[in-house]
């Protein structure tokens, strides 16, 4: 009869369980695609739980504060270092830059440089997370939480007046995939579509809605599809493509907020890469008419910079520097998002970076795959900061730029 009770528990206490698992994710995504990669790495600290941890625990030399929530309810983190710009200006940015003097907007604390990163506004787009994390253990510590020294990094503290970083923008899209981390799947001509399925979301049997098909559907029904993916938030918004003059969602409302407040010089959008698209980590090319023309010819110095590091650092498809460093040419017109409403928003040279993803092996152009393994990810992440970093304390922030771009 012991036997009994105890067998009828576990049953009651499993069937609990089972439950409770359904209730977190009602989706009926192929249970393959949910297969948790096995050797996570300490560095690796992605989930919204982890992060949240990570900043309260961690975070003493700068600040942390909770700048809002998400549709979902789920808080939104942001972390600081070094001192605010002071006082008003006396005009909006609109204004002030069609006077062409920007400290009119910016008040008198005009001259400071000010940098600012974002990250999962797509909310599985893991690697973003991943270095955010780990340069706020480097300003921390001086190292990241791999055991690496980035002395360069660290410097920044006192070379910028002010840093200011989100590492999480998209909870809800992040808890919608409920694992640390992908499967490596290797180099097959497939080997993305899972990478995209958790993404971008899945029809009937885990067929793709694909990028960038996914943009059809903003606000996406969640009724209509297997899976929506991680890239809108609860209320089924891609923040990428929200609806920026009419009724903002919450997330955005933050970003543009925290940009309203610290006006920065730089500020970066990170994201992982559509896979099929074969990306290493890369600044993306704006869309014509998405910056003013200064900003056109800033963001032109501004590439060559950060991918002649990038190249050296044997990060990108060549070490060829002239290649890899060459702009591309601007993209096709009209093409709005974040980025470019956040561009004309504060004024900062707003940049969209997409890294490769750790779930599937980019190829290098001779035809060799090689896997964007988790390390160098996070050498990927952190040396683009750094030279982002490195850009606006040599070249100056926007009162600078209007010197030396006119």
């Amino acid at each position: 009869m012991k036997q009994f009770f105890i067998f009828l528990a576990i049953a009651v206490m499993t069937t609990a369980c089972c439950q409770q698992k359904e209730a977190d994710f009602p989706f009926d995504v192929p249970e393959e695609y949910l297969a948790e990669r096995e050797d996570i790495p300490e560095f690796w600290l992605t989930t919204t739980k982890e992060v949240e941890e990570f900043i309260k625990t961690n975070v003493k030399k700068g600040q942390w504060e909770l700048l809002g929530k998400s549709a979902g309810g789920r808080p939104i983190y942001g972390v600081t270092y070094g001192s605010p710009r002071q006082g008003r200006g006396t005009s909006t940015y609109s204004g002030a830059s069609s006077v062409k003097k920007i400290g009119a907007y910016r008040g008198p604390d005009n001259d400071k440089k000010v940098y600012m990163a974002i990250a999962a506004v797509h909310g599985f787009e893991l690697e973003g997370i991943v270095g955010m994390v780990n340069m706020i253990s480097v300003f921390e510590t001086g190292k990241d939480l791999a055991g690496n020294e980035w002395p360069e990094l660290e410097s920044m503290l006192d070379s910028l007046d002010r840093i200011v970083l989100i590492p999480l923008c998209n909870p809800d899209g992040r808890d919608r995939v409920p694992i640390r981390m992908e499967k490596y799947r290797g180099h097959e001509p497939d080997a993305f579509h899972v990478h995209e399925y958790l993404n971008t979301g899945g029809r009937d049997g885990g067929k793709l809605i694909g990028w960038p098909d996914c943009k059809e559907y903003v606000p996406i029904p969640f009724d209509k599809f297997e899976f929506p993916g991680s890239y809108p938030n609860d209320n089924g918004y891609n923040l990428m493509h929200d609806n920026f003059f009419g009724e903002m969602q919450p997330e955005n409302k933050i970003i543009c907020a925290l940009a309203e407040r610290e006006k920065p010089d730089v500020l970066m959008n990170m994201h992982t890469g559509v896979s099929r698209n074969n990306y290493f980590i890369e600044v993306l090319s704006p869309s014509v008419g998405a910056y003013t023309p200064m900003l056109e010819r800033v963001w032109m110095d501004f590439y060559r910079d950060v991918h002649t590091e990038l190249t050296l650092k044997g990060l990108k498809k060549t070490m060829d520097v002239e290649k890899e460093s060459t702009p591309r040419p601007l993209t096709g017109a009209g093409n709005m998002n974040l980025t470019s409403v956040l561009s004309f928003h504060c004024g900062a040279l707003a940049v969209t970076v997409e890294d490769g993803s750790h779930g599937y092996a980019g190829v290098y152009d001779d035809g060799t795959p090689v896997a964007h393994t988790p390390e160098k990810i996070l050498k990927a992440e952190l040396s683009l900061h750094e030279a982002a970093m490195r850009f606006l304390y040599r070249r100056g922030g926007v009162p600078q730029w209007e010197k030396d771009y006119k």
